[in-house]
């Protein structure tokens, strides 16, 4: 009995890991079962050598709690990782216990070491578990608080328990207002009586209940709600009630628009199909890949071809033999990009005779980009082929006191300018049909296309008025006026020209409007001058031809409009005579045309001047006017 437990052989039978230290804390015992655990000899694990068995991360606490427990001679309990025989770490408790001599001295030190890796692992996995049903709980209460519905919960007898951050942000009170029957108070008084009644019918006959009635939010008014609410009870027994309150006002008054306006729609419907075959333009599409599938009436009356002929890619055969190919390549590159772009071809009336026609075509894409449908129209632009054809033969002769006042100037721009509302029309009555097709219709946006349609048709008219007015002496009128906007349709009419005459145009116009006090015409009429005499004076020059027009507001309110060239310039002894009556620099001019934008320039209370540009090629004619704000201040 007096033996040291360490030679006992029913030690090595234990299945524990028993180990032995000395006073000291140096390992000299470890049983059998110890040493198959670890996989090594007591050799290589007895002294400090024992150290070698634990994880890296834990040796040294290790090591500091075991010298604290020698020198206070009290046991306790420590964990760390051990290496097993195959290498894998494994979480222990260490247990020990001193065995003292008659004074209180410590002589050996006994313990065990039992594996608590099963343990370990089912403590971090309730862990992982409390902090994933906190999260999921937070989660949840942040979702029923963000939910745009109002959501509640009731007890057995009907009364609230719970309302969400929507119910209380609606009406605009603390929760303890609206919990209990606090909720009443804000229903409407007409509604209460027979939601009451729904109530507590359902909550003790049915597990669901279903109403509408009106609720009081913070603003005062009432809404329209939609309420729905579910009986659950839990595994315990306790029954409780689920509910939301969804808005329904708007739904409620989009059903009764739309009851109202099925009537509209047949009629609207009825209507377009009049405007689409009665529009002065040919109206089509096509399939994404460029195969047409509809056109109009007017289509199919003017080229006299059977319908079957011209469906899908046979719509070539009505354009002229020279334009087929230029078509045809036009058309697979517009399909290819996805991107519109006008063309202008000849094609074959009923009667075999070509006319010129303006090609325009708009796709409708679907979110991601792709092409659901072509739609376009056809536009005779003959009438405007023939125009700038005249306009370009007669210009070059034209070397009048005011271009403007040329009536026959201005007409060739007609049939361009009323070229662009005609076509905005007939794409918003495209856009409009689009909007009217099964499966896609919306009122609203058909209603705003149609009235874009009306739009352009007074656009159309005005500016056919605006033209005219050019056209006609007219006393001047001295109305506030957008500079930035007058310049774009003087330059609209230009384009067509300073193409013909391989001229490129340059603008650097601000993003604001420019607002001036001045006669619209007479301002354009200065422009005009001032880009022909530079288109005319480049004629003569072999190389680069460009004009830039400049428009900016300078540090004195006053708007600066710069036209330069690239021609050969005008000689410094020239610059002050240039707007000399009567002086001109070319051969066949009378000197009235400069002469005139100063008189114009100078009674709007501007001033006008040239310049050479500063590389010494070419010429800049620059004026300024008064911004409308300082116009004003000077008339009153």
């Amino acid at each position: 009995m007096d033996r040291e437990p360490e030679t006992d052989p029913i030690i090595d039978l234990i299945p524990a890991m028993v180990w032995s230290a000395t006073s000291d804390g140096m390992l000299d015992f470890a049983n059998r079962h110890f040493l198959d655990f670890i996989g090594a000899p007591l050799e290589q694990i007895s002294g400090e050598r024992f150290y070698g068995i634990f994880h890296p991360d834990d040796t040294s606490r290790l090591a500091s709690e075991w010298h604290e427990i020698m020198a206070s001679k009290n046991a306790r309990e420590v964990e760390g990782r051990l290496r097993r025989a195959d290498g894998h770490y494994r979480w222990c408790t260490l247990r020990q216990k001193p065995r003292f001599d008659p004074d209180g001295n410590v002589v050996r030190w006994y313990g065990v070491v039992l594996d608590i890796e099963d343990r370990k692992q089912a403590e971090n996995a309730l862990k992982e578990t409390k902090t994933a049903l906190a999260a999921s709980e937070e989660n949840l209460s942040l979702i029923i608080n963000s939910l745009p519905v109002l959501v509640w919960s009731a007890r057995p007898d009907g009364s609230a328990d719970f309302v969400n951050q929507s119910w209380l942000d609606y009406a605009g009170r603390p929760a303890d207002q609206i919990l209990e029957w606090g909720f009443l108070d804000l229903y409407h008084p007409d509604d209460i009586p027979g939601m009451v009644a729904i109530w507590k019918r359902d909550l003790e006959h049915s597990d669901h209940t279903v109403l509408k009635g009106r609720i009081r939010g913070a603003d005062g008014n009432y809404r329209w709600f939609y309420f729905s609410g579910r009986k659950l009870v839990d595994a315990n027994g306790v029954v409780r009630w689920f509910g939301c309150n969804i808005d329904i006002e708007d739904l409620q008054a989009a059903e009764n628009a739309l009851r109202e306006s099925e009537t509209a729609l047949r009629e609207s419907e009825h209507k377009l199909s009049l405007i689409i075959n009665t529009i002065p333009a040919m109206a089509w599409s096509c399939t994404p890949d460029g195969r047409l599938e509809y056109f109009n009436r007017n289509l199919i009356d003017y080229v006299g071809l059977p319908v079957e002929e011209i469906v899908g890619f046979g719509f070539y055969r009505m354009f002229h033999p020279d334009d087929v190919e230029p078509m045809r390549f036009a058309w697979d590159d517009i399909v290819a990009t996805k991107k519109s772009r006008p063309v202008d071809a000849r094609i074959r009336r009923a009667d075999g005779e070509y006319r010129w026609f303006n090609l325009r075509q708009s796709p409708l894409l679907d979110r991601d980009g792709n092409v659901v449908r072509w739609y376009g129209v056809v536009v005779d632009i003959e009438d405007r082929k023939r125009a700038e054809e005249s306009l370009r033969q007669s210009q070059s002769n034209l070397a009048h006191v005011t271009r403007m006042t040329a009536t026959g100037e201005l007409a060739v721009s007609i049939a361009h300018e009323v070229n662009q509302p005609l076509m905005a029309i007939v794409t918003n009555a495209g856009t409009c049909l689009r909007w009217l097709q099964p499966g896609h219709t919306d009122i609203a946006q058909a209603r705003l296309a149609a009235e874009r349609i009306v739009k352009d048709g007074h656009r159309a008219g005005d500016i056919i008025a605006s033209i005219r007015a050019m056209a006609q002496k007219s006393p001047a009128r001295m109305e506030q006026t957008d500079l930035k906007g007058a310049l774009h349709h003087v330059l609209d009419l230009l384009r067509g020209e300073l193409r013909h005459r391989d001229i490129e145009l340059d603008l650097d116009l601000p993003q604001r409007s420019l607002e001036v006090i001045g006669d619209r015409t007479q301002l354009q009429q200065v422009v005009l001058n001032l880009v022909m005499n530079s288109a005319e004076e480049m004629a003569r020059s072999s190389g680069e031809r460009r004009i830039g027009i400049r428009c900016a507001e300078d540090e004195h309110q006053f708007v600066k409009v710069c036209v330069s060239d690239t021609g050969r310039g005008v000689s410094p002894d020239e610059l002050d005579r240039v707007f000399e009556t009567f002086y001109s620099t070319k051969a066949d001019g009378i000197g009235m045309g400069l002469s005139i934008c100063r008189s114009i320039v100078e009674a709007h209370g501007g001033r006008i001047w040239a310049s050479a540009a500063d590389n010494q090629i070419g010429a800049v004619f620059t004026f300024t006017l008064p911004m409308a704000e300082v116009a004003a201040a000077d008339d009153r």
